[in-house]
């Protein structure tokens, strides 16, 4: 899902504020003891996220997709004290290998998990965020984002992530690979590019991050 040089990757990294062992710890069991390891978001885009908390001084986030929990970590840990990541997760046994890590690190009774579908969630959720990492099943990152949206607070920005799938969204760069990710993929990305009420900028960073705010 990397689509730079290897050596340029682990320069980025060496040269970057990146999150802390603990998170390392989370990248280490994940990357040794779960089939879809790939899945996480890793050190330079945690750093991304941390610096993006930073830059806007975000105290609230809303984290769509938990997986192994590294991400809601590595933002948590940008945050100040009184800060908050609410992460959604539709697997409830993510707790099992997430809260473990989370307890032995200071910053982790900043992070409230939530379970199920997070359509359903969403919906019921009554506060507004600063921060929205959108990380889950991608059939429903339109309706995710519409949702978002409305939680979203005035300045507050909404980060997408695999919005370049290995770079199969791109037109003939990959077709014998194409799923039906790929096509919600498409269809996101063009929905968000056609909306004239938003700023947005897509980033080859890892597997593709979306950068959206309103105007």
């Amino acid at each position: 899902m990397n689509f730079i040089d290897p050596r340029i990757l682990d320069y980025s990294i060496d040269k970057s504020t990146t999150p802390s062992s603990a998170c390392d710890d989370i990248e280490k069991y994940t990357v040794e003891n779960h089939p879809l390891h790939r899945m996480l978001c890793g050190r330079l885009e945690g750093s991304l996220l941390a610096f993006l908390i930073r830059l806007s001084k975000a105290k609230k986030v809303l984290e769509l997709g938990t997986f192994t929990g590294y991400s809601a970590l590595a933002m948590a840990e940008a945050l100040p004290a009184d800060g908050e990541v609410v992460t959604i997760d539709k697997n409830k046994k993510i707790s099992a290998i997430s809260i473990p890590f989370w307890e032995k690190s200071e910053h982790g009774r900043k992070i409230r998990p939530m379970y199920g579908d997070a359509n359903l969630v969403l919906d019921e959720l009554e506060e507004t965020f600063d921060l929205v990492f959108i990380d889950a099943d991608k059939r429903n990152y339109k309706s995710y984002f519409e949702k978002c949206l409305s939680l979203l607070n005035i300045g507050g920005a909404i980060v997408v992530d695999n919005v370049l799938w290995s770079g199969r969204v791109v037109e003939g760069y990959s077709s014998e690979e194409e799923d039906k990710s790929t096509t919600f993929l498409v269809e996101f990305n063009d929905y968000i590019s056609k909306r004239d009420d938003l700023i947005k900028t897509l980033l080859p960073i890892r597997d593709g991050i979306y950068l959206i705010q309103r105007k």
